[in-house]
């Protein structure tokens, strides 16, 4: 599986100063090659103003959290434009950045090469054809080759694992044409995957009275165990705040990007899930939202060794589990008032 992806549009990034056009390349390749480890991407190279990365655990095509995690990283990605062009903005830089993505299925091989100081490079079909694909991608969106849509398809509707269909339909946005033989034209269908409309419904009906402002807090609560979760969902209705709630930590993040921007005030995770875990999940969502405020709750004497591991969490982003059901009141409300 190989993924490249690149800046569309850069020459006006190339013109300016040196210093500056450091500046973008290193936050938009940093926060890309972050989110790419964080989906157990491999990064392979920067190539101008772009990058490549593969992803090894699709080498088993039976693997279909591998390939979860491909779309998964491109979502995401696509995401996380609002919190790259923010840090820009931070940084004083006059430009916002779009820039798009290409994924594509097949057999590479990999190879150290010399000139790179023995770092690892990728060869093989897929890699030209994500080139080309690439070519097709709309900007601050993501193409897909045939052939990994064939596979993506299939996971899209199975119903035994999260569903990417509530969110997300595919739609043939193109071809790659070329010769081969007796001037036999071959076709390579590309496709992408597009947001369904009916986002966030509660903020979008609450824009259109002008009671944005007078809306209830909007809490995600995730966690694996049911019985948990109903408990949190009382507590806080009772309180009067807007709660979602998710044992499936991989739709948890399917409905965060989905969601319209800020739509969540607080978004509160359990350390301890199967397949994707607390901590995991944390950095994905702080890839798209910087800003978005977030504390754990966890059954593990463990917020100490924790907040020393990951310096941004304080000790009190972390609740030990069974909690009292006035500290955790009153902990949401210091946050959220």
């Amino acid at each position: 599986m190989a993924g490249p992806m690149d800046i569309a549009g850069s020459g006006h990034i190339a013109d300016s100063e040196e210093t500056e056009t450091g500046k973008y390349y290193s936050i938009f390749l940093n926060t890309i090659a972050s989110i790419a480890k964080g989906f157990d991407g491999k990064i392979i190279k920067n190539v101008g103003d772009g990058l490549v990365c593969y992803f090894p655990k699709t080498s088993d095509l039976k693997n279909d959290s591998g390939f979860q995690d491909v779309i998964g990283f491109g979502i995401t990605a696509m995401a996380a434009r609002h919190d790259i062009n923010k840090k820009l903005h931070e940084e004083k830089l006059p430009y916002a950045i779009d820039y798009r993505i290409s994924l594509d299925y097949g057999k590479v091989e990999v190879a150290e090469t010399a000139a790179s100081g023995g770092a690892e490079d990728l060869f093989g079909s897929p890699m030209n054809l994500c080139a080309k694909v690439n070519t097709i991608a709309p900007i601050n969106g993501m193409a897909i080759g045939y052939n990994l849509y064939q596979i993506l398809k299939r996971i899209f509707s199975d119903s035994l694992s999260f569903s990417y269909s509530k969110y997300y339909d595919f739609q043939q946005i193109g071809e790659y044409t070329w010769e081969e033989g007796n001037q036999q034209h071959i076709s390579y269908p590309v496709y992408s995957i597009i947001a369904k409309k009916d986002r966030s419904k509660a903020s979008f009906a609450n824009q259109q009275l002008g009671l944005e402002q007078k809306a209830p807090r909007n809490i995600m609560i995730v966690d694996d165990e049911q019985d948990i979760l109903l408990t949190y969902d009382s507590i806080l209705r009772g309180e009067g705040y807007n709660v979602e709630t998710f044992s499936n930590p991989h739709d948890a993040l399917l409905h965060f990007i989905h969601a319209d921007k800020s739509y969540y005030d607080l978004v509160i995770l359990d350390i301890r899930m199967p397949n994707l875990n607390g901590l995991q999940l944390y950095h994905r969502l702080k890839a798209i939202d910087k800003d978005i405020k977030i504390f754990f709750l966890s059954a593990l004497e463990a917020s100490k060794e924790i907040a020393s591991i990951y310096p941004e969490l304080k000790h009190g982003d972390i609740i030990k589990k069974p909690i009292e059901k006035e500290y955790f009141v009153e902990k949401i409300n210091k946050l959220l008032h």
